[in-house]
């Protein structure tokens, strides 16, 4: 790995106003959220033509869609979208992406301004705007302008372009007009193929908000130094001082942890006969990998199932999160599937972790806190935020 390009360990834990002041938020969203690659959803949220989601990113609303089938004539792209800047450039309106089957564009009329699409989730086959009736079609190409004149150039005023891209059966969204290809982050991160994620589909989904900033919650997942006081359920299958080698890069950090003898999942029993995903390794059926892939998806990943964390900052003290539950197709299929023991086991932990956020939340505000050191466990931790002061110049 070249030394060179991976971030420095921060030498202590961040400055309470780095998580409460709104103009650090600001600039977060401006250096951090908007020129980067972030993960959208899963790919199967855009299954078909004309299926779309809207995102809120940095304050901007974004619309994804499915313009085409994926490659192979599958409505579900197997792996990569594409290079991320397919398309025609500038204003023409073809978002970038668009050559894979997928698009995106900022939800903004080219007219006036007026917002164009109010759902979270549908399907279309054009999108119209409320406001004057100028309609576009999937690929952000304007369609339809009424009574404008002859000479009224169409062409230049389509939905302006945002690049987007796939990997591993999740898409992914940048504002920036260019930049590294999502390529670029994939080379980075570890060799995950085993745990076939692009093969993957959700067994289930809860969505959480927590009074707290998006690192808080970022910082949380990256340590269990407080695991065995919080999360002593979760102690009993892993414990705190389990563990491998750290792992980290430009975009990512993390590690695995190892599961207590006799148990071989994480579930409230700690024991599952769910089928091991197909391409596992041996080291996999005991232990646990966690990932933090920068900034906002956090992926845990296990012999029978794959658990994601996607994370929406909405304010400095407010956070979104999306909780995806991801098993093997034919898992699911069958008639006895059933994911609650994962799934209740987890929104316990969760449920725990965005009570302590909160605490840290309202402490990390007060005149009184006073950042100490990081304890040795935590230095997952002390990477991220150490990336984070690289992002923000600090």
């Amino acid at each position: 790995m070249d030394t060179l390009t991976v971030p420095r360990k921060a030498p202590r834990p961040l400055d309470g106003r780095l998580y409460t002041d709104p103009a650090v938020f600001d600039e977060e969203m401006e250096r951090i959220f908007s020129p980067m690659w972030v993960c959208g959803g899963r790919i199967e949220e855009l299954d078909e033509p004309g299926r779309f989601v809207t995102r809120e990113i940095g304050g901007e609303s974004i619309v994804a869609v499915r313009t085409a089938a994926g490659p192979g004539g599958s409505p579900v792209d197997r792996a990569s979208a594409g290079n991320g800047h397919g398309g025609r450039d500038g204003d023409a309106g073809a978002a970038s992406g668009a050559s894979s089957g997928l698009a995106a564009f900022f939800n903004v009329c080219r007219h006036r301004g007026a917002r164009v699409v109010d759902e979270c989730a549908g399907n279309a086959k054009v999108f119209q705007c409320p406001y004057h009736a100028w309609t576009y079609g999937l690929d952000g190409r304007l369609v339809g302008a009424p009574h404008m004149d002859a000479d009224f150039d169409a062409a230049s005023a389509g939905l302006a372009p945002v690049r987007i891209d796939a990997l591993g059966g999740f898409f992914f969204l940048s504002l920036a007009p260019e930049g590294p290809p999502l390529a670029e982050v994939a080379a980075d991160l570890p060799d995950l193929s085993r745990f076939t994620l692009d093969r993957l589909v959700r067994g289930a989904y809860r969505e959480y908000e927590a009074a707290a900033n998006w690192k808080i919650l970022c910082e949380n997942y990256n340590e269990c130094y407080h695991c065995a006081v919080v999360h002593p359920e979760l102690n009993r299958i892993s414990d705190y001082r389990s563990g491998g080698d750290l792992e980290f890069g430009r975009y990512f950090v993390g590690g695995p942890m190892t599961l207590n003898d006799g148990c071989n999942t994480m579930s409230a029993s700690g024991y599952s006969d769910r089928p091991d995903l197909p391409a596992i390794g041996a080291a996999d059926r005991t232990s646990v990998q966690y990932y933090h892939v920068y900034p906002n998806l956090l992926i845990s990943l296990h012999r029978d199932y794959v658990m994601t964390h996607i994370l929406w900052p909405v304010e400095a003290n407010r956070t979104r999160i999306v909780c995806e539950w991801l098993f093997d197709p034919e898992t699911v299929a069958a008639p006895d599937f059933d994911p609650s023991d994962a799934v209740d086991f987890w929104h316990l932990v969760n449920s725990q972790d965005w009570d302590v956020c909160a605490r840290t939340q309202l402490g990390v505000g007060s005149r009184g806190y006073r950042p100490t050191a990081y304890e040795g466990s935590e230095a997952c931790l002390q990477v991220f935020d150490g990336w984070y002061l690289d992002q923000m110049g600090l």
